[in-house]
């Protein structure tokens, strides 16, 4: 066997193991149909939601200072007194979108755990939080005890959704230490079916996993994140909660375009230019001056 061909039986052989990896971690497996799996998570999540509780005792006397570690067990014997979860959660609809820009409503389910004494952000906001991501049979896959911020635009689409779901602390105290403390958190938990979570993807969880996150919420900052004084969540023109709009069809999405119209004058001076809290439109034909050209 020369050089040449053992250099090229290596490089097949890794190339074939590679392929190999991708396909028991879950890399390379093509997603399922949207319709089939959300009818498959549904009925798994209805019936975690109906033979489960959450340690709903502990918040109920705990100081509103107090972080709980959330926690849900089974119904049974002991606990056979205990609410289920289907009895405390409010159910929402969340559209997922595939590559050919069809939408699909996905149902999740929402547990107020404790409100917030604040106001609660939007799905496009940075947030500072503490959280629990669990599978559900209630093994642990990511937590965070000491809180951090977090890009809502930037994780998970059921995460995002939460978040309008929860309002923050009071304006925190600083202590002896320099350390901030907060009173007055919301809490509450998400259960999401796959689509909403890392569907196909299984890096993080295995493929096709419905989540829970259980989050704490202690403040957060309104984005506005190309600088155009337009808040990003009034950036979703459209409102269906994909922050893909663009006006001008420059290829930059308008949280990201400092000239939405792209008429030569940057947003920020066309948005509100008397300062009274509006959108302009001079010519006062229903479009903004920023998002018009005319």
């Amino acid at each position: 066997m020369n050089k040449l061909t053992l250099f090229f039986g290596i490089v097949c052989l890794l190339v074939f193991a590679t392929a190999c990896e991708e396909q028991q971690r879950g890399f390379a497996e093509p997603p399922r149909d949207y319709e089939s799996q959300r009818a498959v998570d549904n009925d798994s999540l209805l019936n975690f939601l109906q033979t489960r509780f959450y340690n709903y005792e502990d918040y109920a006397t705990a100081d509103s200072s107090e972080r709980i570690t959330f926690d849900i067990n089974i119904i049974e014997e002991d606990d056979a007194d205990k609410t289920p979860l289907i009895d405390q959660v409010e159910q929402i609809n969340v559209k997922i979108k595939n590559t050919e820009g069809v939408y699909f409503d996905h149902t999740a389910y929402i547990l107020d755990i404790r409100e917030g004494v604040g106001t609660a952000p939007t799905a496009a906001d940075s947030v500072f939080v503490t959280y629990k991501g669990l599978l559900l049979d209630l093994s642990r896959f990511d937590e965070t005890t000491n809180p951090v911020w977090f890009e809502s635009l930037s994780v998970v689409k059921g995460f995002s959704a939460l978040m309008p779901h929860i309002k923050k602390a009071a304006a925190p105290t600083i202590n002896s230490d320099g350390t901030y403390a907060f009173d007055g958190f919301g809490s509450a938990a998400i259960f999401m079916p796959s689509a909403l979570g890392y569907y196909n993807d299984s890096r993080s969880v295995p493929a096709y996993s419905p989540l829970i996150f259980a989050v704490d919420l202690y403040t957060y900052n309104t984005t506005d994140h190309d600088g155009d004084t337009v808040p990003t969540h009034l950036e979703d023109l459209d409102v269906d909660d994909y922050y893909d709009d663009d006006t001008d069809n420059d290829g930059l999405p308008n949280f990201r375009d400092d000239d939405d119209d792209n008429d030569g004058i940057l947003t920020r001076e066309e948005y509100d230019a008397n300062n009274d809290g509006m959108a302009d439109d001079t010519d006062n034909d229903g479009t903004p001056d920023y998002l018009d050209k005319d």
